[in-house]
């Protein structure tokens, strides 16, 4: 399969089905959402899942 390389200045992200979940994107900041944030620590991504399907 093939990766993308997704870069900032500071940072190059590759993602691909290979590898593991990352989160891009504003709708799914949890930033402000205490349990998205929980969720997420917990390895939770159902409402990140929801969230991106929205």
């Amino acid at each position: 399969m093939t990766n993308t390389v997704i870069s900032s200045r500071t940072k190059d992200v590759v993602i691909g089905f290979e590898q593991p979940f990352r989160v891009i994107g504003e709708r799914i900041n949890p930033t402000g959402r205490k349990l998205l944030a929980e969720e997420m620590k917990n390895g939770d991504y159902s409402r990140v899942e929801a969230d991106a399907l929205a």
